[in-house]
């Protein structure tokens, strides 16, 4: 029985590697195509700050636009006020916008966009568009891709990075930051990595697999560690000293209001792409026994991980990329635009086990593809049915689980390599 199934798998595996060419490939440059295309249309067939479809240009960028301005006009103890933000909102956006869009993160996010907030609307979200943009094109050379013009335009095809500019989302920043992290990780820098991890505090749900491997080396990673501390304690000191109103109301906020964030009535939750999603999409109405499952398999990937953490201790870049992917696995919050950061182990097994890149393309097609239909449908199901099977979850398991089985076969053991070749060739 084993070796049917394993002859019928390594059939269905050459199958597939027959179907992706070149050709089929192409596909993904129409469909990401036309997903930019029709973005632009509707913002040019919008009226004023509205798109054709009467959502804010940037849709979440209000959030983080509002919250700037907040700042800007001295009024920090606002800015978790839910009344005076949708006001505000309101007011920017023109009575149009059809929903609030609420600033969840730290109040030391909104630094970042009071200089942005002096600029009309609009140029705003243009200038943070661009911003991420130049941060993805960084993420990619920090990953050591010498030439990544090629890579950029691939990965613009991708539905989470798509939806993290198109939203005006922060997933372009929270890449960056974690491949400048990696970057100087491998450079031995190790302070400094850590003091450049600490800035992901405004989402502190992407620090779980890199602060896990940390402490797993700890004794080999105290200088990243302290520096995680210290920078993380830097923002905390900052942010109490120069806003403390809104650092109070941020903790408070956080303590009554973010663990029930998936039962808000307008919280869009067929955009969430979590283990802990999934469970609650497929069983709504018993929440938990949809926490218990969650348990259930985080914990499961958490014990893969120290398996996989033991077996290649000397092959930093593999344990980088098994921590993020880690992280994706464990996170009770993620929407489908933070998946952006899974280009980390994407790129990073691509050009460390070439050998395998037929079998990278057939998981990484299942992922791109799932991800692009997996919101639309779960919308459909959640509508209709009031329950809903989140499809790219179970997808992206797959695919990890597949990439662990091909990394524990013992042949494939890589090199150690502390400068993975370019990409081409």
């Amino acid at each position: 029985m084993a070796s049917t199934l394993l002859t019928s798998t390594s059939l269905i595996s050459a199958s597939l590697k027959r179907f992706l060419n070149s050709k089929r490939l192409a596909y993904a440059w129409l469909f990401g195509g036309a997903l930019w295309l029709g973005w632009l249309l509707s913002i040019g067939l919008g009226s004023g700050q509205v798109d054709l479809a009467g959502q804010a240009i940037g849709t979440d960028y209000v959030q983080f636009y509002t919250a700037g301005y907040t700042l800007r006009m001295g009024q920090s103890a606002r800015l978790y006020d839910i009344p005076y933000q949708s006001q505000l909102q309101q007011e920017i956006i023109g009575p149009r916008l059809k929903s609030y869009h609420a600033f969840i993160t730290p109040p030391f996010l909104a630094w970042v966009f009071v200089p942005l907030s002096v600029l009309p609307y609009v140029a705003s979200f243009v200038v943070w568009s661009l911003l991420g943009l130049a941060g993805l094109w960084f993420s990619l050379r920090w990953l050591n891709i010498q030439k990544p013009h090629r890579y950029m335009a691939w990965s613009l095809t991708w539905f989470p990075i798509f939806a993290s500019i198109s939203y005006g989302q922060n997933s372009l920043l929270s890449l960056a930051v974690l491949c400048l992290c990696y970057w100087l990780w491998r450079k031995q820098r190790l302070w400094l990595a850590g003091l450049v991890c600490s800035l992901l505090m405004y989402k502190p749900q992407l620090v779980i697999g890199i602060g896990l491997l940390w402490l797993l080396e700890w004794r080999r990673n105290i200088p990243a560690l302290l520096g995680l501390a210290l920078g993380s304690g830097l923002l905390a000191i900052l942010c109490f000293w120069q806003l403390p109103d809104a650092s109070w109301a941020y903790v408070e906020f956080a303590r009554t209001t973010l663990p029930n964030l998936p039962n808000w009535q307008d919280f869009p939750i067929w955009h969430l792409h979590t283990l802990r999603g999934f469970w609650r999409l497929a069983l709504p109405q018993q929440p938990g026994w949809a926490d218990g499952l969650y348990a259930l398999f985080a914990l499961v990937g958490l014990i893969g991980f120290m398996a996989f953490w033991r077996k290649y201790r000397s092959q930093p870049a593999l344990l980088f990329a098994g921590a993020i992917c880690l992280t994706v696995w464990l996170t009770p919050h993620a929407m489908i635009y933070d998946w952006a950061v899974l280009l980390i182990p994407a790129a990073l097994l691509w050009h460390l086990l070439p050998q395998h890149r037929e079998d990278w393309k057939i998981l990484y097609a299942l992922v791109w593809l799932t991800s692009l239909v997996s919101g639309p449908l779960t919308f459909a199901q959640w509508r209709w049915l009031h329950f809903a099977l989140q499809i790219s979850v179970p997808a992206l398991l797959f695919a990890l689980y597949c990439a662990y089985r091909k990394l524990c076969q013992p042949q494939n053991l890589a090199p150690a390599n502390p400068h993975p070749p370019d990409l081409h060739g």
